[in-house]
């Protein structure tokens, strides 16, 4: 599963209702191609689920994952960090729960 902060969870349901995707629009959560440290993880709104998405609720918030990047994100945690300097969404995927499928070799 993967959580959002109440902060965040806050934020994006402003940008879902100024984009009227209440109905059955969320937040896409996904990881790019990449292998082990060349990984990347990203989110958009999107108006509707994929059908083979897995979807569920995190403070509130519809959660869209695709099945390939599920088993990257699992156990990931979405937070907002706000300070003098910047101000965006993070994304924080706990160390020790990944399975790199290059063993250990990043040459692939």
């Amino acid at each position: 599963m993967i959580q959002l902060s109440e902060t965040a969870a806050e934020k994006i349901k402003v940008l879902i209702s100024e984009q009227s995707l209440a109905d059955i629009g969320g937040l896409r959560v996904y990881a790019s191609s990449g292998c082990c440290s060349n990984r990347s993880f990203g989110m958009a709104l999107e108006a509707e689920p994929h059908p083979e998405d897995n979807v569920f609720l995190s403070q509130g918030v519809r959660v869209l994952v695709d099945p390939s990047s599920y088993s990257q994100l699992e156990g990931a945690n979405i937070g907002y960090k706000h300070n003098e300097t910047s101000e965006g969404f993070t994304i924080e995927k706990a160390q020790g729960h990944s399975q790199c499928k290059c063993g250990g070799n990043c040459n692939c």
